[in-house]
């Protein structure tokens, strides 16, 4: 097995739990496969510190996997499969819900490996392909989806968009799932992500709470993950804008799909921007852009254009309003977005109450020394003047 000894004095660092080591921070003592493989770790000193996933040619070189010295590495990943779906179990009612995050990568102990299921089909997505042909050999992961679920399939980073690898038994790519009773069809082939948002379903369930009587605009709307919810919390009328003229029609069938008063929604295919600059407001407004930081040099750009996006919001959102910020840019930091807010508020002159700051739902878990997997950002907000 391939050892890698540490450069760098990290030991610390890994043992608190922290599981990535960057190509800068190691060495490797023999040759490599081409692909992702497992490895031994060793210290400054060539001491064991654990087992990990080596990856070539990636700025994020391993993954650490284990600190045991002995064991058998596909029993070990059958059994944190099987508590990955314990887990779940315990937090997600399966009455209400058939759609949720199974595996969450570093989160579940299965790093760089992501499934999403929907209904009785999982969807799987890693992060690259070498750490792909790398989880799809390992007989612990195969044997327990194909064993749990009728159909598998794996939507691959960079391909084309609607294409689908069948791992077991195709299914029809448009799917319809149920989310704390509400229904949704779901892409999972040309949908962005495995097909839907399934980090924001509490935030979702959060705004049905609040939007009774109110008047909503949903922007970046995508398929109406938040514009329905406003609408079974008895919404006045709800209006989600997005780009994508496809996914405004998603956003209409799901709407119907939950027998909504058709008058009381209206999806607009526009550019989210242009309806800023008119002169509605609204009694609440939900902002949930793409990621606008995909990397760290990103970072500044991408600050200065949320506080931008924000800003128009406060001042078309009605005096004692709802404003409900969002970010899933994973380089931007809670306290860089509570700067945003911040700033967001003071260059549209008002203030804000806060009702809630959340993140992503219980079944996208993290390790508690690495924040970065700790990506998603959600505030409400009183408008006060």
């Amino acid at each position: 097995m391939l050892e890698l000894r540490l450069k760098k004095d990290l030991r610390k660092n890994l043992l608190r739990g922290h599981p990535w080591l960057y190509d800068g921070a190691i060495e490797c003592l023999g040759p490599s496969k081409k692909q992702s493989e497992f490895c031994r770790i060793l210290d400054q000193k060539k001491n064991f510190l654990a087992y990990g996933i080596y990856t070539p040619k990636s700025q994020l070189a391993v993954r650490v996997f284990s600190f045991n010295k002995k064991g058998n590495f596909a029993e070990l990943i059958e059994e944190r499969a099987r508590t990955a779906m314990s887990l779940r179990a315990s937090l997600i009612p399966s009455d209400a819900t058939n759609a949720y995050r199974l595996f969450n990568g570093e989160g579940d102990l299965l790093p760089g490996l992501v499934c999403d299921v929907y209904g009785d089909t999982a969807v799987l997505q890693m992060d690259g392909t070498s750490l792909q042909d790398f989880w799809l050999q390992q007989e612990g992961i195969t044997k327990f989806l194909s064993s749990s679920f009728a159909s598998i399939a794996l939507k691959e980073r960079g391909k084309e968009k609607g294409e689908l690898k069948w791992l077991k038994s195709k299914s029809k790519p448009l799917l319809e799932v149920k989310e704390n009773h509400i229904r949704f069809m779901v892409d999972i082939a040309a949908g962005q992500k495995t097909g839907m948002f399934l980090d924001q379903r509490d935030n979702r369930d959060y705004i049905r709470s609040i939007a009774k009587d109110k008047s909503v605009l949903n922007l970046f709307s995508y398929t109406g993950g938040f514009s329905v919810y406003a609408g079974k919390g008895e919404a006045k009328h709800v209006t989600s804008v997005d780009i994508s003229k496809g996914a405004c029609e998603f956003a209409e069938k799901n709407w119907l799909a939950n027998e909504l008063p058709k008058d009381q929604h209206k999806a607009l295919a526009e550019n989210v921007f242009d309806i800023l600059e008119d002169d509605q407001h609204y009694d609440m407004i939900i902002a949930d852009p793409p990621s606008m930081a995909q990397s760290e040099k990103q970072k500044a750009a991408a600050i200065k254009k949320y506080i931008d996006l924000f800003s128009q919001v406060a001042k078309k959102v009605k005096d004692n309003g709802d404003m409900v910020f969002s970010s899933c840019s994973s380089h931007i930091s809670f306290a860089d977005f509570q700067s945003i807010v911040d700033e967001s508020l003071s260059k549209a002159r008002c203030r804000g109450q806060v009702l809630r700051f959340s993140g992503q739902g219980a079944d996208h878990p993290y390790p508690h020394y690495l924040p970065e997997m700790r990506y998603l950002k959600f505030m409400h907000l009183i408008k006060k003047v």
